[in-house]
């Protein structure tokens, strides 16, 4: 009887992750059907985060984090809209899994105008098509500014503590004006303290490439709480 039991629920354990494998696999086809010019940007993108929620995990997911198959495939698909939606903006948006959340990424050498918190006509292009599905869903939204590590002294922005706060706060702001429920939106300005990359080399030299990498904004689009 006990032999019996247990291979019922070995059974039942490979029917859910069939089950599961499969509607992944339906996802990801819908998403190639769905894009009319792929774009190699997009199916990476996709391609990678598949990897991901098959797994039941992702790159660089701290030791003991448990990510249950109904959140990952979740925000599977809310990655996969967004890339939909911002097929075209190749080049001024990224959009990345991770265990947590959907992350789309905005440089901001493309969003704002050096030492500026105002978004630029590129910027405000990508958050309009952004903002529909973001006000649909019922998601929280954080809004993360970052800096690169060179200071800022002026009259508006002291520090860059100031310029990365103000920068998340203009796009927190052009999704509420949109229809992006307040109450769901943080914003949080972290300065030059979550590099991409290092800002300086060995040598302590400027790395200008990487110093751009580190300007932006990330928008983060998480479940909401059970």
């Amino acid at each position: 009887m006990l032999k019996l039991r247990r291979k019922t629920e070995d059974e039942e354990g490979w029917s859910l992750t069939l089950a599961d494998m499969m509607t992944l696999i339906l996802c990801f086809f819908l998403v190639i059907a769905a894009i009319a010019r792929p774009d190699r940007q997009a199916l990476d993108s996709v391609a990678r985060s598949m990897k991901t929620a098959m797994k039941g995990e992702a790159a660089g997911t701290p030791a003991g984090e448990v990510r249950g198959p109904d959140t990952g495939r979740r925000l599977f698909e809310v990655q996969v809209e967004l890339v939909r939606l911002l097929r075209a903006d190749k080049g001024l948006v990224d959009v990345k899994l991770r265990p947590d959340a959907v992350l789309v990424e905005l440089p901001g050498d493309v969003s704002f105008v050096s030492g500026s918190a105002d978004l630029t006509e590129a910027a405000r292009g990508v958050l309009e098509r952004l903002t529909p599905p973001l006000a649909g869903l019922g998601y929280p939204v954080a809004v993360e500014g970052h800096t690169d590590d060179v200071p800022i002294a002026s009259a508006r922005f002291p520090s860059n503590w100031e310029l990365s706060a103000a920068r998340a706060a203009a796009v927190a702001r052009f999704l509420i004006e949109r229809g992006v429920a307040r109450e769901r939106v943080a914003v949080v300005g972290l300065a030059e303290t979550r590099p991409l990359a290092p800002n300086r080399d060995a040598a302590g030299k400027a790395a200008p490439a990487n110093q751009a990498r580190n300007r932006r904004v990330a928008i983060l689009v998480r479940l909401p709480e059970a």
